[in-house]
């Protein structure tokens, strides 16, 4: 870069137009810029977190335990949805600009004429802030697939493996066995590598073999087990247990009577336990008391996860744009059902499998109200509607963007309705920015 800035938005525009690809996975240029910045042997254990969908739960709940323990947490997390800080965090809270700036430019300086991607750049900058901070513990999460993505660069301590879904078909193709050896590439050998898919492509497993990693999947060797304590058949337990039970019976642990996750949906106590699992591993260097576990599940928090804006009616923002994510969607909208209409207001961008989206997600909305992002990568309002057409949802509105269609939708809103925004990062941040 020409100089220096201390003005964060000029830095992330440039290396927006510094790499020939948005994406471009592989470790050989990272890593010898990293090793330029003497940040290849950092001296604290890692976490990292992988996985088509659950990656950002299961990392926002690594942090809130860790945080009520007492230790000093770096997380690295991507998309962010307001700010670009929200991917830097200490504890959970996000960096300020002018610690990022910084940063930016001790890599640009390191970099010579090695071109970095923009998620590069800000994997570098995470850990270059870590190696200065003296955290106690990094989360790291992968941004895509995992064996090549930048976050991998480290050797983690532990690694999480959150689930295997369809996405990113263009870089990770359709075939969950495919994807499934390129997310357990974050294992390594003598580590533990947690997996929370309950039906795992058989490649994690020989992933896993082949690198020497020791390997724990839920359902196998850990799960979780509900309480009968339900307010309603339909209802969530009001607590639930995790059970490790791949040791010997003399060292079996129990984690008993944890509260529900402070984020919603069902899927958060297996993502819970996942992190309780992972956490167990670094247990001789970073022990952890029960009322630390139960205060960090029970408040952890994570924008864009079933996100509650308002009540009476419920306004719920969600990040789910593939039908792995929309399937839990759907399951949260039937167990929880309201008095009202389930309402969404939705767009999606043009490389998600809408038709994927949709057939998990038609029988739980009585109306959709769709638009076109505001990116370059939108799906075109003709092609949602194609989509819709043959899914035959004849109960949907077009709009010509989001405030549109929150304008047509709100007023004939009764108190007993529920509303979800869904579909892209951009929907939830699109929400959040433009409206009351």
């Amino acid at each position: 870069m020409k100089g220096s800035t201390d003005n964060l938005q000029e830095w992330l525009s440039w290396q927006e137009s510094l790499h020939f690809s948005a994406i471009d996975l592989g470790l050989d240029r990272i890593r010898q810029v990293a090793a330029n910045l003497d940040l290849l042997q950092p001296d604290f254990p890692i976490i990292t977190v992988a996985g088509t969908n659950g990656k950002g739960s299961t990392v926002a709940l690594l942090t809130s335990i860790l945080s009520k323990a007492g230790y000093h947490v770096g997380t690295y997390t991507s998309p962010h949805i307001l700010r670009y800080n929200e991917r830097i965090a200490f504890n959970g809270q996000p960096v300020d600009d002018a610690p990022i700036c910084e940063a930016f430019e001790a890599i640009d300086a390191a970099r010579g004429e090695i071109s970095l991607t923009y998620f590069e750049f800000g994997t570098l900058a995470a850990m270059w802030l870590f190696a200065r901070s003296a955290v106690d513990v990094v989360v790291l999460e992968v941004g895509l697939g995992g064996r090549l993505d930048a976050a991998n660069l480290w050797d983690a301590e532990v690694a999480v493996v959150t689930s295997i879904g369809i996405d990113h078909v263009s870089w990770l193709g359709d075939d969950r066995e495919v994807i499934g050896r390129e997310k357990a590439g974050v294992g390594r050998p003598g580590k533990a590598l947690v997996c929370g898919d309950p039906e795992p492509p058989e490649s994690i497993a020989a992933v896993a073999g082949e690198l020497g990693a020791d390997y724990v999947q839920y359902g196998a060797d850990f799960f979780i087990r509900q309480q009968d304590t339900k307010p309603s058949a339909s209802a969530l337990p009001c607590t639930f247990d995790v059970v490790f039970s791949a040791l010997s019976a003399a060292e079996q642990v129990d984690w008993l009577g944890l509260p529900l996750p402070g984020i919603l949906g069902e899927v958060q106590m297996r993502n819970a336990a996942c992190a309780l699992i992972a956490l167990y591993q670094l247990r001789d260097c970073l022990p952890i008391q029960l009322p630390a576990i139960h205060q960090g599940v029970a408040e952890a928090q994570l924008s864009g996860r079933l996100q509650k804006l308002s009540s009476r009616p419920d306004i719920l923002l969600d990040v789910a744009h593939n039908p792995h994510a929309a399937e839990q969607l759907a399951g949260f909208l039937q167990k929880n059902p309201t008095d009202g209409k389930n309402f969404v207001l939705f767009s999606i961008l043009s490389d998600k499998d809408i038709n994927g989206v949709l057939t998990a997600l038609k029988d739980a909305v009585d109306e959709w109200h769709y638009f076109p992002l505001k990116d370059e990568r939108a799906m075109p309002l003709s092609d949602i509607q194609s989509a819709m057409s043959a899914h035959g949802i004849t109960f949907a509105a077009s709009y010509a963007g989001l405030k549109q269609a929150w304008a047509a939708l709100h007023p004939n809103l009764n108190s007993d309705d529920r509303v979800v925004a869904f579909g892209s990062f951009l929907v939830v941040s699109s929400m959040l920015e433009d409206l009351p």
